[in-house]
């Protein structure tokens, strides 16, 4: 990574490169910049082109700060000191120094905003390629970490699949339900709360469940037309709460919580109707969301699960060996990938810096071009007065 004091110079002449070179030897190392001959084109270009390459000066070198950052993320700060990222074979600051335009991948008698154009693309290219690599990283690690909140969560977030094993069932007595009519749900209760469910959990959702039907007693009696039938009755005239009276199973406690099943009333149909000649099925309202809003209000936490005895459960301690394995595969893959391409970006970055100082040399001094091109490491705290001196 070039220090970020790094800056070039242009002179016109000979002497005044002479006089500049007497005003800098105590303020900066100055290495010249071999560069090939480039197409000039025309002064509108060159002015339009001056006005952009500004920008893609610092849109290239986010790239590589981003693969920088990427790197040293993944490997660890003093491992990134230790093994720092190189422009092929060598340092950046020797790569600076040993500056030598890259003719074959940068033809230099192609004009300049075309050869800006190529320098671009392919820097995009490459941003893009860390971008996907990126995302399929950090979508692995966060599944990884939320893995490992569960293996080490309570009851109230540990896979249920791990704690509600056969033999824990078989020891409880409780059995899971899941017929036309009844399914067996499982609540989470705080310790401290176990007798307080044990008074009111016959009464949750009490809003819930629609026990209204025909007013037989006060019409005229069984089948006849009173308007109050199939569509017309009002099943939420009376209701009541899903659960089944009596049907709460003490199954494991575990640290400050406890967990019970429950049996509720799995749902209820709202009656069909005709409309013309054609009938209207009746719609199947399903109870267990709403139970679990209700519970939910108690500070009850009622969780998703269905029991399958011969099913074949992988724990979660497994699933997080084999998502690490991933990680750490990934994490190679993206080590690889930043060196290989970082110089790539790097090398990107200095044949625009290059080209800048070109153009900006031709528009002030004017043809033919008659300049040199040098890097600069500044002495520090010196920046101030190379400036003034370059000034002059």
């Amino acid at each position: 990574r070039p220090p970020p004091t790094c800056t070039r110079i242009h002179t016109p002449t000979r002497d005044a490169r002479a006089r500049r070179t007497v005003e800098l030897e105590n303020l900066a190392e100055a290495k010249q910049l071999v560069v090939p001959k480039l197409l000039v084109g025309t002064l509108d270009s060159l002015m339009s082109l001056s006005d952009e390459l500004g920008k893609y000066d610092s849109a290239i070198e986010v790239v590589v700060r981003k693969i920088e950052r990427q790197y040293s993320d993944v490997v660890g700060g003093k491992e990134a000191l230790a093994d720092p990222l190189k422009v092929g074979p060598v340092p950046p600051k020797r790569f600076l120094e040993e500056f030598q335009w890259d003719i074959a991948k940068y033809p230099n008698r192609r004009p300049l905003p075309e050869l800006v154009q190529l320098i671009l693309g392919g820097v995009g290219s490459v941003e893009e390629d860390l971008k996907n690599l990126s995302i399929n990283l950090s979508e692995k690690t966060q599944q990884l970490s939320a893995l490992n909140r569960k293996k080490g969560g309570n009851l109230a977030m540990a896979p249920l699949e791990e704690v509600l094993t056969p033999d824990v069932i078989q020891g409880s007595g409780v059995q899971f339900l899941d017929t036309d009519y009844l399914r067996t749900v499982v609540v989470v209760i705080n310790k401290a709360a176990e007798p307080e469910w044990l008074n009111v959990y016959q009464g949750i959702g009490t809003d819930i469940a629609g026990y209204g039907g025909p007013d037989w007693a006060s019409g005229g009696g069984c089948g006849q037309n009173d308007g109050n039938f199939g569509a017309e009755i009002d099943r939420q005239r009376e209701t009541g709460s899903p659960v089944v009276p009596g049907s709460a199973t003490r199954v494991v406690a575990e640290g400050e919580h406890v967990l019970y099943t429950v049996v509720i009333l799995k749902g209820q149909y709202e009656a069909g109707h005709i409309e013309g000649d054609e009938f209207k099925q009746g719609n199947f309202v399903d109870f267990f969301d709403n139970f679990k809003a209700s519970a939910r209000e108690k500070r009850f936490i009622v969780r998703e699960f269905e029991y399958d005895p011969s099913a074949k459960t992988v724990s979660t301690q497994e699933q997080a060996d084999d998502l690490d394995a991933q990680v750490q595969q990934q994490k190679g893959s993206m080590v690889r990938w930043c060196k290989t391409h970082f110089g790539e970006a790097f090398s990107a970055w200095v044949h625009v810096k290059v080209i800048r100082a070109f153009v900006e040399s031709v528009l002030r001094y004017g043809l033919p071009p008659n300049f040199v091109l040098a890097v600069l490491k500044l002495t520090p705290n010196k920046e101030k007065q190379v400036m003034q001196a370059l000034d002059r």
